[in-house]
């Protein structure tokens, strides 16, 4: 007996083929086995029992329903089936799916490949650069090209051979631009070089590390450097003292000419560029080297020169939960921290409360002040920001 062809959108109906999409869409297009059944109208069950030869149980089997939608040539198969009742199965989750399997194809292959770095840290290392999304939307391909490449990164820097980030680039890797901020290479790279010579800012690391992002950007600003004749940088700052005006120093000029004054030379390291340029307008006879904010190479390289020489250098940044902790820094580096007190904070707000002047506050807790304990607690309790540009009066004497 041939069987007639139901009506299959009829009333009720829509919530069965609603529940098989679903399920398609969910598990994968090619994924049979059994739905279970919503309650169904007497219609409903009675149109199932006409299209599957018997009456409908809890549980839909998917693929005898299949079967008989292609004996009523609905389809070649379920989803076509689907789709010419009104219920096309959408491919954005099997894409998604598609998406995470090649996801983790790249990952894993990622880590294999990380697995046979000698660095007992490589595993941990890679499943950070996991974690933040380094490896997100590379194929398994590129993915182990990204690892390989930090490995031929890291091993020409084993070789100690100072050079710069670009030529590091374009010599290991084909590209100068292959290391430049922001790229996945560069982060991974990074990350990689924290766990190798411990946590640091970018740019400390990458110099650590032996490759200088470039010697002439981040220069140390200086007042009235007092170089001792025999240094190659005499006569440009003796002459920019003359002029009134400070001069940059760059890596390339302190490499190739370190800075050297006499033993005892006292020197004012500040953390902002405006401390050089009032000296330089006042004339102060107060030699001042600028950081401006978190030092750069040439800053960190020039306080190395001169603490070699023998000279005093004092530092003074701002009283604020950054200029502390950095001040902690350059304390660490051999500098002593001058007019950074408890006492010299407190001094500043009073000064602040007789003038009418309203500090800004800082939501920023403070770190440790080694240097002057009381310090942490004043900041903690007041978090009143000072700015050093506030205190130019008492740092430069004219």
């Amino acid at each position: 007996m041939v069987m007639e062809r139901p009506s299959l959108t009829g009333d009720g109906l829509d919530q069965v083929w609603t529940l098989v999409r679903a399920r398609l869409e969910s598990r994968g297009t090619d994924n049979r086995g059994r739905v279970r059944l919503p309650p169904l109208t007497p219609p409903a069950r009675l149109t199932l029992k006409s299209l599957l030869g018997r009456p409908p149980s809890t549980a839909l089997d998917l693929a005898r329903l299949e079967a008989a939608l292609v004996a009523l040539h609905l389809g070649d198969d379920l989803v076509d089936a689907l789709a010419a009742l009104g219920h096309p199965v959408s491919g954005a989750a099997a894409l998604k799916r598609a998406e995470q399997a090649a996801a983790k194809l790249a990952r894993d292959a990622a880590r294999a490949e990380a697995a046979g770095w000698p660095e007992p840290w490589a595993g941990t290392w890679i499943d950070e650069v996991v974690r933040a999304g380094v490896l997100r939307g590379l194929e398994r391909d590129a993915a182990v090209r990204l690892v390989q490449e930090v490995r031929r990164v890291l091993d020409h820097l084993d070789a100690e051979v100072p050079t710069s980030r670009v030529d590091l680039a374009a010599d290991r890797l084909g590209s100068s631009h292959a290391l430049d901020p922001g790229t996945r290479l560069e982060a991974a790279a990074t990350r990689a070089l924290a766990h190798r010579l411990g946590p640091a800012d970018t740019r400390d690391l990458w110099e650590r590390a032996g490759a200088h992002l470039d010697l002439t950007s981040g220069p140390a600003l200086v007042w009235r450097l007092p170089l001792r004749g025999s240094s190659g940088l005499f006569p440009l700052t003796e002459q920019a003292t003359a002029l009134g005006v400070p001069v940059h120093l760059t890596q390339l000029a302190l490499r190739r000419h370190p800075a050297v004054v006499q033993p005892g030379t006292v020197i004012l390291v500040a953390e902002n560029p405006r401390v050089a340029e009032a000296a330089a307008q006042t004339a102060s006879p107060t030699t001042v080297v600028a950081a401006n904010g978190n030092p750069s190479g040439a800053v960190r390289l020039l306080v190395r020169q001169l603490l070699d020489s023998g000279a005093e250098l004092r530092y003074h940044g701002d009283f604020d939960a950054a200029g502390l902790a950095m001040c902690a820094r350059m304390a660490a580096l051999g500098l002593t921290p001058w007019r950074m007190g408890e006492a010299d904070y407190v001094a500043a707000l009073e000064e602040a409360d007789r003038t009418g002047i309203e500090l800004p506050l800082d939501a920023a807790a403070p770190g440790p002040t080694p240097w002057n304990p009381p310090l942490q607690g004043a900041f903690e309790h007041h978090r009143r920001v000072v700015h050093e540009e506030r205190l130019l009066a008492v740092l430069l004497v004219s």
